[in-house]
């Protein structure tokens, strides 16, 4: 039996690693084509040199319309996918996240893919979001969809989705470990030597095979600062104040569009014309402002700008950004994140009291770049890894750190873990209690109902009923009739020294009941403030099921507590 166990582990490992190699070169493949392809329709769409007819000289200025023309064909995009697959809302890594604390890992095939596409032509437009949130939830999505597919049923739904995500970050920014920390440190939440094993694979497979298809490399290579950490620590202190307060009010931003928006009367199909036309309109005066902005962050880190261009970056990215995730011009919130904490970095060059020297002015702009990304993505040692591996730089890396601490725990403080977890929140979905609540919530409480219980007949009278109490040795007694419609609940005491009448006139007036459809959680919460033996289980039409008793309950949450550490121990 042992050897049978041992093998079917075995077979069970190596279907795991199988698929998660396989997962890497698919997501790679994927997200350097997605990439490359939209990058390249935004690019000659903007530049557009041949199509005069969109041009308009104003007062001696020429301005181009295509940036309008562009969004706007985006929005018309998302609104026909919408229409024509009855989407009701975007899937994101927010989804990949709570997939992968579920039991079954279940994620929409569907939606996800939709909205992958959703996002490379939000992007492609122009649209001020960004491109690897979408991957992420690409490389889950795959990661899951494969796990249906695959010999092998038994792989760990949680480990392929993180194989998929770490292989979607290794390809799109070309760093393998920032990938395997980030499906840790924000998707998993856990670390685990199976998991490990697994999602390396596949974000290095994802990394070697970008590196040698090469189409699209992240380019963050800065000249080397000499750099003395002690001479700059009240810059960097300061640095992660404000970089807490942008992540906050990034952050506020995007939850008040996406409330104002599901609030509107504008039906959800149309919604995504707003922010195309609005984003065209900003990208016609200000083109920094739309797009992924990679070459907008080279620019903020490496140029001498001036605090009136920085600030207009700054407001227009946390304003557009917020618009277009709200009203469904999907794509992901990372990249905007990077930007935005580029011109806060930048902007601090420009504090007289803090005397940054000039020549350190890109390390503060990429600390502070760490330091806003990660508190909106919840991934504080990812930040500091993928600073790392994109610069090439210890110095920038070992820069990030003060800002990225001072920063998450500010914004943890203040806001919360994350913008994925207060997403997950407006769904009443309360991450931050962790994997165990997550199962309670989902674990129905009819596997847990009693069927043994003490039943009295309607009829009987109160010695009798003395009786079954003693010989059954219990408290508490139902009454149903023939068909188990709920008649009511008899407590012993309230019989004790009455003679000559019947037990059911005795029954609770006011009592607590649970419904068959009730989670373990909401029992939980129930029981709190119960007192008494057991509480009956009656459906909508009145029906009897059987009792809960807190015995019960105790039994299925250490089912689950022993299911959370076999996830984590393996």
């Amino acid at each position: 039996m042992v050897k049978k166990n041992n093998l079917n582990l075995f077979q069970t490992n190596v279907a795991l690693v199988i698929t998660a190699m396989f997962v890497g070169l698919i997501v790679s493949i994927i997200a350097q084509l997605f990439s490359m392809t939209a990058k390249w329709v935004f690019k000659n769409f903007q530049s557009g040199k041949h199509l005069d007819l969109f041009e308009l000289s104003l007062f001696n200025y020429d301005i181009n319309f295509l940036p309008l023309i562009s969004c706007l064909l985006a929005g018309i995009l998302v609104c026909v996918l919408i229409y024509f697959f009855q989407i009701d809302r975007w899937h994101g890594p927010a989804d990949t996240i709570y997939a992968a604390h579920q039991k079954a890992g279940t994620l929409d095939i569907k939606k996800g893919f939709l909205s992958t596409l959703a996002a490379f032509f939000s992007i492609s437009g122009g649209a001020s979001v960004g491109i690897y949130g979408p991957l992420v939830h690409f490389g889950g999505t795959l990661g899951a969809f494969l796990r249906r597919r695959t010999f092998m049923p038994d792989i760990p739904h949680d480990i392929i989705i993180g194989a998929g995500v770490a292989a979607a970050i290794s390809a799109g920014f070309s760093s393998p470990i920032a990938g395997i920390i980030f499906a840790h440190e924000v998707v998993l939440r856990h670390f685990s030597m199976r998991a490990l094993s697994a999602i390396s694979l596949a974000s290095v497979t994802a990394s070697f095979l970008a590196q040698e298809i090469n189409l699209v490399t992240p380019n963050l290579r800065f000249d080397e600062v000499n750099f003395i950490i002690s001479d700059s620590i009240p810059g960097l202190i300061f640095s992660g104040i404000c970089s807490a307060m942008v992540a906050y009010l990034f952050m506020k931003s995007l939850l008040l569009s996406t409330k104002i928006s599901n609030s509107s009367r504008i039906d959800f199909k149309y919604r995504p014309l707003i922010p195309a036309l609005i984003c065209g309109g900003f990208g016609i005066f200000i083109p920094g402002a739309i797009g992924l902005g990679s070459e907008t962050i080279i620019n903020v880190i490496t140029e001498n700008n001036t605090i009136i261009f920085l600030l207009l970056i700054l407001v227009s990215k946390i304003f557009l950004s917020s618009l277009c995730i709200g009203f469904g011009l999907f794509g992901g919130v990372f990249s905007p994140a990077l930007l935005i904490g580029a011109c806060t970095g930048a902007l601090l060059y420009n504090v007289p009291f803090l005397g940054i020297d000039a020549n350190l002015s890109p390390i503060f702009a990429v600390s502070a770049m760490a330091a806003v990304s990660s508190s909106v993505i919840g991934g504080p040692i990812t930040a500091i890894v993928l600073i790392f591996e994109l610069t090439g730089s210890y110095n920038y890396a070992i820069a990030s750190i003060l800002p990225v601490a001072l920063s998450n725990l500010i914004t943890y403080l203040t806001f919360g873990s994350s913008f994925f977890d207060a997403q997950l929140k407006l769904r009443k979905i309360p991450m931050g209690h962790g994997r165990e609540h997550i199962l309670l919530s989902q674990t129905s409480i009819e596997k847990y109902i009693d069927k043994k219980y003490l039943f009295l007949n309607k009829d009987i009278s109160i010695e009798n009923a003395l009786k079954k109490f003693s010989q059954n040795n219990v408290t508490e007694a139902y009454f149903h009739d023939s068909k188990k419609i709920f008649i009511g609940k008899l407590k012993l005491v309230k019989i004790i020294g009455k003679k000559n009448d019947k037990a059911i006139k005795y029954i609770e007036k006011k009592y607590i009941k649970l419904d068959p459809s009730k989670n373990i959680f909401e029992c939980i919460k129930i029981l709190s403030n119960f007192v008494g033996e057991s509480i009956p289980v009656i459906d909508k039409n009145n029906k009897f099921a059987g009792i809960i008793s807190e015995n019960d309950v105790l039994k299925a949450y250490d089912q689950i507590s022993h299911e959370i550490r076999n996830i984590e121990k393996s």
